[in-house]
C-alpha cells in the first residue's frame, strides 16, 4: 500500500499489526536498520523500518509493505504504471518473494533436522537388533526411513537455495509471470496448512532453473 506521510504509514500499521509493538534494539543492531517486535510472548511479528517504507512481517508469514511517498510522486507513479510495465519483475517483487522461500528453507531444514534425529534412533535400534541375534533364531526385519527422508528434505533445501540465488542476482531475468506464479503456490499452501515436498521444485521449474 502507499501512503504520503509516516503518520500515516504509522496509522496503517495500527490496523494490520494484531499485538502492542516496542523497539528491539538487538535486533535493530544486527539488521542496520530500526526493528518494531511484538510485545505477545509467542507471536512472531515485527515491523521493519526502511526509511521510505515500512515493513509489516505478520504471524503468519505474509509481509504488507507500506510505502512512504510525497504527493506528487505518488501521482507519477499511479500515472505511469501502466505505461512502464515491461513484463520484468521489479527488485522489490524478487526481494519480497525470496523471503517467502527462505521461510520455506526453514520449514524443510526443520524436518531434515527432524529426519535425521529419527536416523540416529533407527540406527540404535539396528544395533539392537544386531546384538541380540542369536544363530538359529527368529528372523527379524525392520524398514529404516529415515535416511531417505532427509535426503529428500535436503534436495528441498537445496532446491530453494537455488530460487533465493536467481531471484537476488539482478543480472538474472525474473519475468513478472514467473513472481506471479511463486506467490500463487505459496499461497495456496499457506491456506491449505501443509508444505508439499516437490513445491522447492515446481518453484524452481517456474524460474527456469534447470537451464540457467
Amino acid at each position: 500500500m502507499k501512503v504520503t506521510s509516516i503518520r500515516d504509514a504509522w496509522a496503517e500499521v495500527q490496523k494490520i499489526f494484531p499485538t502492542r509493538y516496542e523497539h528491539d534494539t538487538s535486533r535493530s543492531e544486527r539488521a542496520g536498520y530500526p526493528i518494531y517486535y511484538s510485545t505477545s510472548a509467542g507471536v512472531n511479528a515485527w515491523i521493519s523500518d526502511l526509511g521510505n517504507r515500512l515493513e509489516v512481517n505478520l504471524p503468519d508469514g505474509k509481509s504488507v509493505n507500506i510505502w512512504i511517498q510525497a504527493p506528487a510522486e505518488a501521482a507519477t507513479s499511479d500515472s505511469t504504471k501502466d505505461t512502464e510495465d515491461d513484463g520484468s519483475a521489479t527488485r522489490e517483487e524478487r526481494r519480497e518473494t525470496a523471503k517467502r522461500i527462505q521461510r520455506l528453507t526453514y520449514c524443510y531444514t526443520k524436518e531434515y533436522v527432524h529426519e535425521m534425529d529419527n536416523k540416529k534412533r533407527e540406527d540404535a535400534a539396528v544395533k539392537e537388533m544386531q546384538a541380540a541375534a542369536t544363530e538359529g533364531g527368529e528372523i527379524k526385519c525392520m524398514v529404516l526411513t529415515a535416511e531417505n527422508n532427509a535426503r529428500v528434505m535436503m534436495g528441498c533445501i537445496t532446491d530453494c537455495i537455488a530460487a533465493v540465488d536467481i531471484l537476488v542476482n539482478m543480472e538474472e531475468d525474473v519475468d513478472d509471470w514467473m513472481i506471479a506464479g511463486i506467490n500463487a503456490m505459496l499461497d495456496k499452501v499457506r491456506v491449505t496448512q501443509g508444505i508439499p515436498f516437490d513445491l522447492s521444485t515446481a518453484i524452481c521449474g517456474v524460474l527456469g532453473a534447470q537451464y540457467r
